[in-house]
């Protein structure tokens, strides 16, 4: 609290109590423009870690999604029934 008042009292000795109102709302401008700039960085700092979590998370799931892509159900299906036990044949029995 002390070093405003210091910053003031100089200021009105400096500045001038004229102009002094006007440079503080200058200056109170300048400071939320700053905070608003700065708000706006770490919001982009934030997406920006966000989008590379999610192309993390893309990068894990290519694999899976190429081998579901290059998947050929009917090639597997056929090499099922290859491997099922043909049964044999019957014989006819007289009776």
């Amino acid at each position: 609290m002390g070093e405003l008042v210091l910053l003031a009292l100089v200021g009105f000795f400096v500045i001038g109590p004229e102009r002094l109102p006007g440079a503080i709302r200058s200056l109170a401008r300048a400071a939320t423009q700053v905070k608003g700039y700065a708000a706006s960085v770490r919001e982009q700092v934030d997406t920006a870690a966000d989008l590379a979590e999610v192309r993390r998370q893309l990068d894990e799931l290519r694999e899976p999604l190429a081998e579901i892509r290059s998947a050929d159900p009917r090639r597997a299906v056929r090499e099922a029934f290859r491997e099922v036990p043909q049964p044999a044949p019957r014989t006819r029995t007289r009776s």
